[in-house]
């Protein structure tokens, strides 16, 4: 999954809606999918397309040639391996992340993608979950703020650019992913290697496009 491919979540209780903002504050482009989505979403940033995730037709108004990822969030197991299932049919190139109980996930690995347990884990997991292995969350973390373990694009804006200039206000880059080296504010940043970022809600999805491309867009 690319930074700047679309998501689609089934579900939008707590979970659901949690992540969807999560990513529309990335600057990601959302769909939710929810028979009865009330008030649980309410957000001009977050497509919502109200009906049975499960059914073929209801799913397929969700996804779109830009879709990368697939997450069925819902409450209900069952209902979320039919999702990624019916996702995968739809088109096989789509990552599926279901939320499963705890210590059932190796029986669904031929099914689903990856798996995530509620009861055990974080709102942040999930989204680590969905979005794939270049940008993570710190998942301890609490609050607004977010530490993110990023991977430098080479193509991206902030490749070969120093700190200071390179990211927005409200940020900062905190050391080299493996924790070796501290970063200063003079300090190139180097397409190919990971950093720590901490960065406010607000300019997360800023960071990502400086250091990811035009893909974090």
């Amino acid at each position: 999954m690319t930074d700047s491919d679309h998501v689609v979540i089934a579900g939008s209780g707590r979970v659901g809606h949690r992540v969807a903002r999560h990513f529309a504050d990335r600057g990601r482009d959302v769909t939710v999918v929810d028979p009865e989505p009330g008030s649980a979403i309410e957000d001009d940033d977050v497509e919502v397309v109200v009906g049975d995730a499960t059914k073929p037709s209801v799913l397929g108004d969700a996804i779109t040639d830009q879709t990368g990822v697939v997450g069925a969030l819902t409450d209900k197991q069952d209902t979320n391996l039919v999702v990624c299932m019916a996702a995968k049919r739809h088109a096989t190139g789509i990552r599926t992340v279901a939320r499963i109980e705890e210590g059932a996930g190796d029986e669904y690995e031929e099914y689903v993608d990856q798996v995530y347990f509620p009861e055990r884990a974080s709102v942040r997991a999930a989204v680590n979950a969905l979005t794939g292995s270049d940008v993570r969350t710190l998942e301890e973390v609490t609050g607004d703020l977010e530490i993110l373990d990023v991977r430098i694009a080479y193509d991206a804006p902030a490749a070969g650019q120093v700190v200071s200039d390179a990211l927005p206000e409200g940020s900062v880059v905190i050391a080299e992913a493996d924790g070796h080296v501290a970063v200063q504010h003079s300090t190139e940043l180097i397409g190919g290697r990971r950093y720590l970022v901490a960065a406010d809600r607000d300019v997360v999805g800023e960071v990502l496009r400086q250091c990811r491309g035009e893909e974090g867009s």
